[in-house]
């Protein structure tokens, strides 16, 4: 089975039995250029980013701790890049994918079949942005309770970037409604989730669910 309908496989199934919705929204996978490149140029145009570009090259560099990136392509007009790494170092062979905005309501998600293919040619995924939208301002007061909150300067966006839990490497919280100018009230939490082996799920769902209940003030140690 793709890796991809095992992982989709195993949060639909903890949807199910626990009455959420969590949704993948970004998927980024590291591997070795010289396995994978010419299977990957077979899916279409991969165009080099302009180093100028900020706002692309700014939104791949988002989860980087240093400035990894050497350069960056994208595929065809997909949300789809992949960029050359220095973390390896002089070798430069580490690549990393990176297919964002798999959970939208203002536009089209890249097509699934095209995110099936990439992860068949690269059989793994490094980590996921897992989502969960509301239609309620998360209760900021009662999680920095719980965890150090950082705010982003003025904006409606928040931080978690020391969760102490096993994988889920930070949480961030903001305005989705106002990011991509839909109408109403809508937020957004969102976990970045290292998968260590993909082979062998065991991913930190129940930890995230209880971020969520804090926010909505329904975690049952929470309510008074």
């Amino acid at each position: 089975m793709n890796v991809l309908k095992e992982l989709e496989n195993y949060i639909n199934e903890f949807n199910k039995n626990n009455q959420i919705e969590f949704s993948i929204d970004t998927i980024r996978i590291d591997f070795k250029k010289q396995y994978k490149l010419s299977k990957l140029e077979e899916l279409g145009v991969w165009k080099k980013i302009d180093k100028k570009d900020k706002r692309i090259m700014d939104k791949l560099k988002r989860r980087l701790v240093a400035d990894e990136v050497t350069s960056a392509y994208q595929l065809e007009n997909y949300n789809i890049y992949f960029y050359n790494s220095n973390k390896d170092k002089p070798k430069y062979r580490i690549a990393t994918m990176v297919i964002f905005g798999l959970k939208q309501y203002h536009k089209e998600p890249v097509p699934h079949q095209i995110v099936s293919n990439i992860i068949s040619i690269l059989k793994n995924i490094s980590n996921i942005d897992l989502c969960f939208d509301m239609k309620i301002k998360p209760n900021i007061e009662r999680l920095s309770k719980y965890f150090d909150l950082q705010r982003y300067k003025l904006e409606d966006t928040y931080y978690i970037n020391n969760t102490n839990i096993l994988m889920l490497d930070k949480i961030t919280i903001y305005n989705k409604a106002i990011k991509n100018n839909l109408e109403g009230i809508l937020w957004r939490v969102e976990a970045l989730i290292s998968i260590p082996n993909i082979k062998y799920l065991a991913l930190p769902l129940f930890e995230f669910k209880e971020i969520i209940d804090i926010s909505k003030g329904t975690l049952e140690d929470d309510i008074k």
